[in-house]
């Protein structure tokens, strides 16, 4: 009954002009197929081939409880996407002159601790600080979940901890490192880092279904993750969003992403240096590249080369995939732990490049 409903539930709009109706076809049928699978909610997806927004749309539902209907203007939260947004706003700092990606975290937090290495922000983008993450500190971390966090607690769940490796020696995801990144945001903007992130890039690139999510305010059209578990699904633990920050704090639509990642690429984001900066892959004290830039992930995806990255965060995972080659962007969203968006968004670039 569910899966009826769910495909009942999904919004169906025509497609551009300039997408053939084989591959609007293609993509309903992968989409389709995604949201019959066992623990299917809601989804968000678009696609854009060039600069032009060929598919955005909603389906299943933002929510189960009033059987609300996802649309394309429904936000979820997009977890470690977040990451890009954060490391554009350091480099849009760094076009302004006011900090240098190369700078010492510590001419910021000049009491961080870096237990006697130079932590730069470069490294901090990078993944390369060896900064330990507290989303792997198990129940030191996961038992204050739902707590509202300051930053000075925050710091204290990691910082006295010591490097996991020298900087620039390694690479090892760390969710620690990007809240570090917002608190360098927001010592140098003066702002928050919502507002710096709203004003530098929501409001001028016309992203209006994006933002940092709260637990406190109400939001219309905003969609609620969901666990599957037993055949049964149920509310996500609850987490307070202070505590993601930076690394994982907004919500969106796939509508959105797919014009960040147009802006990104457009050069109405960043200037194009900073872009192609984001986009190099870090270069390690061994002389080995990393597959990972400043916040985007440098790898082949569906046989071709990919500029992309994925998030996951209580109840909801999004990817957003950009292939340069193909000039093709596709952003999906989910707001069910079991529908995996990432090989959504792989099964739709399939499917596209199935056509050409």
């Amino acid at each position: 009954m569910l899966a009826a409903l769910l495909l009942a539930a999904s919004v169906v709009v025509s497609p551009s002009p300039a997408l053939a109706q084989g591959e609007a076809e293609r993509i309903d049928a992968v989409v389709q197929q995604h949201m019959r699978g066992p623990g299917a909610v809601g989804l968000s997806v678009a696609v854009a081939r060039g600069e032009t927004l060929l598919y955005s749309q909603g389906h299943g539902f933002a929510e189960l409880e009033f059987a609300a209907n996802a649309n394309d203007e429904t936000m979820f939260r997009i977890g470690s996407i977040t990451k890009q947004f954060t490391a554009a706003a350091i480099l849009k700092l760094a076009e302004r002159d006011k900090l240098s990606i190369d700078d010492p975290l510590t001419k910021f937090l000049p009491n961080y601790p870096t237990h006697g290495h130079e932590i730069t922000l470069r490294h901090l983008l990078t993944h390369t600080a060896g900064v330990p993450s507290y989303t792997d500190l198990g129940p030191v971390w996961e038992r204050r979940m739902a707590e509202a966090l300051s930053d000075a607690e925050m710091l204290a769940l990691w910082q006295e901890k010591p490097l996991e490796f020298t900087p620039g020696e390694r690479w090892k995801y760390s969710n620690s490192g990007y809240y570090l990144l917002g608190m360098v945001i927001e010592k140098v903007a003066g702002v928050p880092y919502a507002e710096f992130l709203r004003d530098t890039f929501f409001d001028p690139l016309q992203l209006t279904r994006t933002r940092y999510d709260s637990n406190e305010e109400l939001l219309l059209n905003r969609a609620q993750g969901y666990a599957f578990e037993s055949e049964r699904f149920s509310n996500d633990g609850l987490l307070d969003m202070r505590q993601p920050g930076a690394a994982g704090g907004l919500i969106s639509s796939a509508g959105d992403l797919v014009k960040w990642q147009l802006a990104l690429v457009g050069g109405r984001a960043l200037s194009k240096a900073s872009y192609e900066e984001m986009t190099l892959p870090f270069l390690l004290a061994s002389g080995k590249e990393t597959s990972y830039g400043m916040g985007l992930q440098l790898d082949t995806q569906a046989g071709k080369p990919c500029v992309w990255h994925g998030g996951g965060i209580n109840g909801f995972n999004s990817v957003l995939l950009y292939f340069p080659d193909e000039e093709l962007s596709i952003a999906a969203i989910s707001n069910s732990e079991r529908l995996r968006a990432d090989a959504l968004g792989l099964a739709l670039a399939e499917a596209l490049f199935a056509t050409k």
